[in-house]
């Protein structure tokens, strides 16, 4: 299992405050995305099914 999870930890950042962070550009191509635009609709729907999932928690 944890060799599935290594390509993501290769692209892993870590910003000022110590925090994790990937570029959607980079796993968009590991996720065999040929062009970051055909990757942008899959971000705009997880961002708006996250948002839905805190409405309905709060």
């Amino acid at each position: 299992m944890r060799d599935q999870h290594q390509p993501f930890e290769q692209l892993k950042q870590i910003d000022e405050n110590d925090m994790e962070f990937w570029s959607a550009r980079s796993i968009s191509k590991l996720l065999g995305y040929s062009e970051y635009c055909h990757f942008q609709p899959v971000i705009t729907k997880a961002l708006h099914q996250n948002h839905v999932f805190d409405e309905v928690k709060a």
